[in-house]
């Protein structure tokens, strides 16, 4: 009975996750391994009748300076976006989570009606106030920090600023869900215990917070390292990321296989650096 009993739960929970699964591997997993078939061949198989197999276009990718740096520029931009969004955004999550403000209400609303607003939109706002003739410009002038216009825009800063601030709600709002579910009365019974404020923080409500913490930084990173129309828009060409040098290979030179070459390289480069920083986290959280 006890058997019978475990291969009915055992049943029971793979048709509770065959659809979720069937739906990975459909929209996630098949499309990669078409996209890896496509890497490993010397032409376009869709536009080309024959093609042989090769792996020229990873060595391609591996061993050219400009991919390598467009590579390790939107790695080194993704970690940056990510503990940036995170040192601005802990505070915004912890105050709206634990607070009891009445502007709690107010600051969940700033950090949520953005995501309504386009990324174009949003992309070209922050091309007003760059520009040589923008806001910030002005300001650095009216203020004596500059004589003339500096360039803002079209930069790795510019690019970066964009992203923090298009992407920091996916930061505030997993920290503040698990803020929200935690007992108050474990950082009460620490201050009880004559814990500061300062070392309930670290010791009760940091590390709680880490499931938190994690998801908005897979979160960001993922956004950061797939993103096209802002670092488009904003950094042009002189910023060399991943996803337009995709872009370009495949819109603009026509070289589908080391396009897909390049996306493949990039998924596996962020999967590795994901799989790094979860095993970190857990290691600090131990």
């Amino acid at each position: 009975m006890a058997r019978a009993g475990r291969r009915s739960g055992h049943a029971g929970a793979a048709g509770a996750v065959a659809p979720a699964s069937l739906y990975v591997f459909a929209l996630l997993v098949l499309p990669f391994l078409f996209l890896a078939w496509i890497s490993l061949q010397d032409g376009d198989p869709l536009m080309v009748e024959r093609t042989e197999w090769t792996v020229q276009n990873y060595a391609k990718v591996l061993t050219d300076s400009l991919y390598l740096d467009a590579l390790l520029g939107t790695l080194r931009l993704g970690i940056v976006v990510t503990l940036a969004t995170l040192v601005l955004g802990y505070p915004v999550a912890l105050f709206i989570a634990q607070s009891g403000s009445r502007f709690t209400t107010l600051a969940m609303a700033i950090v949520v009606l953005p995501l309504f607003v386009s990324v174009v939109v949003r992309s070209f706002g922050w091309m007003v106030l760059l520009g040589r003739q923008g806001l910030a410009n002005r300001t650095l002038m009216a203020l004596g920090i500059t004589d003339a216009p500096v360039q803002l825009l079209y930069t790795p800063g510019a690019v970066a600023l964009g992203l923090v601030h298009i992407l920091a709600p996916l930061m505030i709002l997993p920290i503040a869900s698990v803020l929200r579910g935690m007992d108050p009365a474990l950082p009460e019974a620490a201050r009880n215990l004559g814990a500061s404020r300062l070392k309930v923080f670290l010791t009760v409500t940091l590390p709680l917070s880490l499931p938190g913490v994690a998801a908005g930084c897979v979160l960001v990173l993922a956004h950061v390292i797939a993103a096209f129309v802002l670092p488009a828009l904003i950094g042009s060409d002189r910023v060399r990321l991943m996803a337009t040098m995709i872009y370009q290979q495949v819109m603009v030179a026509n070289n589908v296989p080391l396009g897909a070459a390049l996306a493949v390289v990039m998924v596996v480069a962020t999967f590795l650096l994901l799989g790094a920083a979860r095993m970190l986290s857990r290691r600090w959280h131990d």
